[in-house]
């Protein structure tokens, strides 16, 4: 990769070191020039004459998706973030009393807040397993886990609050030989890793545009496999595929687009859409390989610091770095940092109860997650700048 060309395409990279991609990432300039032309045009000619005229642009997003995680352009959904994404799952699940979700200790807020909702409501059980001593999760804890009251493994992939990555695939290879329905949230790793929805073995999947496909904020999609949509109900409906009749009756498309609104904001679809056609012609693979690299020597550089703890467990870690220096709290080093120009965030117990908790991680932690075009030298200056917090 040309990593001038793609810092000159990246205009936030003259002003700041951003290291918060698992929170927000800088946008490519053909992206912003996209968005920013379709307002204007459509400032003119108005909103529905502007759609009309870009619909094929706007239909390329699902074939862009679908290409960057090997699904169907029919099995994908734009939504408003993964979360509604994930949740358009969860409460399409038609769940009865005593069925139970198993899921990792490194969820997301959004994720088990839900569950918790479930449980009170639909009086369903949560089994959560809990990571092996050295931060992977435990395979075998899982298979002892399922029974036939099982209705849904729901994973996150990366999680908000380390650099661990969870075994996905191996994780769908026993929900598939027990056939039970898997749902990833894939928020913090499409983008990031390869993901492919058929070596996953996956029926479900959430992700997110503003993080490592450094899309637009306020858009996401969601992954159906075709297979699994005839076990999923919609709590709502929008009339993109819900088809009002006469005498009450309501015709349904059952498809993925069900769980998609009619109203969106179609520049900002655009930009979403450019951002993962730059993303395509780089390479996943070779943006993976850049991204391991620089966390790697992140995590060796901080680890050479005596005051410095880094705290990422596992066997597979990716470019979320989480550490702490000793006496000194996270969010006060994010925002001495911040002076410095560099953009780090604060991985607080909110975002992970269980995992952070699990940790002796009360008071969170530092996280700077790093994308493909950052550079060893931002890195050197991040180092630095921590030795001096």
């Amino acid at each position: 990769m040309n990593i001038q060309k793609i810092r000159k395409d990246t205009p936030g990279t003259n002003h700041i070191k951003h290291f918060n991609n698992a929170g927000c990432s800088l946008a490519v300039q053909s992206q912003i020039d996209i968005i920013t032309n379709y307002l204007q045009e459509e400032a003119i000619v108005g909103g529905y004459l502007m759609q009309a005229k870009h619909q094929n642009e706007i239909n390329q997003f699902y074939q862009r998706a679908a290409q960057l995680i090997n699904a169907k352009p029919d099995e994908i959904a734009i939504t408003g973030n993964a979360s509604e994404a994930f949740n358009h799952v969860l409460y399409g699940i038609p769940f009865e009393k005593g069925e139970v979700i198993i899921t990792s200790e490194i969820e997301y807020s959004n994720n088990f807040v839900n569950y918790i909702n479930l449980k009170n409501t639909k009086g369903i059980e949560i089994e959560m397993i809990r990571n092996l001593p050295n931060g992977d999760f435990d395979l075998e804890a899982l298979k002892k886990a399922i029974h036939p009251k099982v209705k849904l493994i729901a994973i996150t992939h990366v999680p908000t609050s380390s650099g661990v990555v969870a075994p996905v695939k191996a994780i769908g290879e026993i929900a598939k030989a027990h056939n039970i329905l898997y749902l990833v949230d894939s928020c913090q790793s499409i983008g990031q890793l390869p993901f492919d929805v058929e070596e996953i073995g996956c029926d479900f999947a959430s992700a997110t545009g503003r993080k490592y496909l450094r899309g637009p904020r306020g858009l996401g999609f969601l992954y159906v496999r075709n297979s699994a949509l005839s076990q999923l109900v919609p709590k709502s409906l929008d009339n993109v595929t819900a088809h009002w009749k006469l005498d009450e009756k309501v015709d349904l498309d059952i498809k993925t687009k069900m769980f998609e609104h009619w109203e969106k904001s179609y520049a900002m679809v655009l930009g979403f859409s450019e951002a993962i056609r730059y993303l395509l012609d780089l390479g996943i693979e070779n943006t993976w390989n850049r991204i391991v690299e620089l966390s790697s020597y992140a995590r060796e550089q901080l680890n050479s610091i005596p005051e410095v703890t880094v705290h990422d467990p596992g066997t597979n870690k990716c470019g979320i770095v989480t550490f702490n220096k000793k006496d000194v709290d996270p969010l006060t080093i994010q925002k001495y940092l911040m002076e410095k120009k560099i953009n780090t965030s604060a991985t607080l117990p909110f975002s992970s109860m269980t995992d952070l908790h699990h940790r002796g991680l009360e008071n969170g932690a530092v996280r700077a997650s790093i994308h493909y075009f950052n550079t060893r030298e931002e890195i050197d200056a991040l180092v630095e700048a921590i030795k001096e917090a």
